[in-house]
């Protein structure tokens, strides 16, 4: 693992307690999970790990299609990659094969390519979704080290970057015209699109242990307060309905913006052997979950 990266997750994980150490790399796996939306109800099926190795298997997203994941993974104990697993056929192929460590992967708006946060440099790069199509190319460099990111449009996305420590700023950033605005100055890692409206969502720490999710309008630039997250937590994910999911251990909660319910079990993967759930990522159309785990 590089060693700038290493920094991120040891200020993460120390940060959030989610059960990982300062020593190095954790050890976890990817699972997926089906879904089932009946109104305000969620069914939730039995987690599959699709990973099943000792080592890292981390930073799940879903291809537009749904019909694969993207992930992180070091084998071998070199550098990461990136490699896609296909739902249909159980079957998980290598997509990158570089010297330099790659992560975060996301497939690009025009489903062409995936970007990724790669080097010790961490600049964000492009790389082709199908082998051998072309080559990879530079992104977006910045000043500051990329830690995550999520795509709003064509060319337009939100980044997670620091000078050279944390805390992380939000930058709404322009590939095609090399610029950058800092929107925060501390945020969490994870950042999604809001379903239905122009929004970006992220966390936002308000002391060690407390944090908020917001969402920032693109078009207004209005800012809002959806919910005070899970004690300890910084990971969720929408599902397409507008449904907000977060997990604390080995359970599974919702909550929906503008009703007055809290966080909401709805569902415990214990029985399973799950442990330290975090890293959520839903599938397009809502009918899978992905999430990463200790087993």
């Amino acid at each position: 693992m590089a060693p700038l990266k290493r920094i991120i997750c040891t200020w993460l994980l120390g940060m959030w307690g989610t059960g990982a150490t300062a020593q190095g790399i954790p050890d976890t796996e990817v699972f997926l999970v089906t879904l089932k939306s009946q109104k305000e109800d969620v069914q939730v099926g039995v987690p599959t790990n699709i990973t099943q190795r000792p080592g890292y298997d981390n930073q799940p997203s879903f291809t537009p299609d749904g019909k694969s994941i993207l992930f992180t993974s070091q084998r071998d104990g070199q550098q990461t990659n990136i490699f896609q697993y296909f739902l249909a056929r159980k079957k998980t192929q290598q997509l990158t094969n570089t010297p330099e460590a790659e992560y975060s992967p996301l497939v690009t708006p025009d489903g062409k390519s995936f970007s990724v946060v790669r080097g010790k440099e961490q600049h964000l790069w492009r790389f082709p979704l199908k082998a051998g199509t072309s080559q990879p190319a530079l992104l977006l460099e910045m000043p500051q080290l990329i830690g995550y990111h999520v795509w709003y449009n064509q060319d337009t996305l939100l980044v997670a970057a620091f000078p050279e420590q944390p805390p992380m700023s939000l930058h709404l950033a322009v590939p095609s015209t090399k610029t950058t605005v800092k929107l925060e100055e501390s945020i969490g890692r994870s950042l999604h699109k809001v379903p239905r409206i122009p929004a970006i969502s992220y966390l936002v720490p308000v002391s060690d242990s407390v944090a908020e999710i917001r969402q920032w309008n693109l078009k207004t630039g209005e800012r809002q307060v959806l919910i005070q997250a899970l004690p300890g937590i910084q990971d969720f994910a929408w599902l397409p309905d507008g449904l907000l999911l977060m997990a604390q251990g080995a359970k599974l909660y919702a909550f929906r913006p503008g009703t007055p319910q809290r966080w909401t079990e709805i569902a415990d993967f214990s029985q399973y052997g799950v442990k330290h759930i975090t890293r959520l990522a839903v599938s397009p159309k809502g009918t899978h979950l992905s999430f990463v785990a200790n087993q």
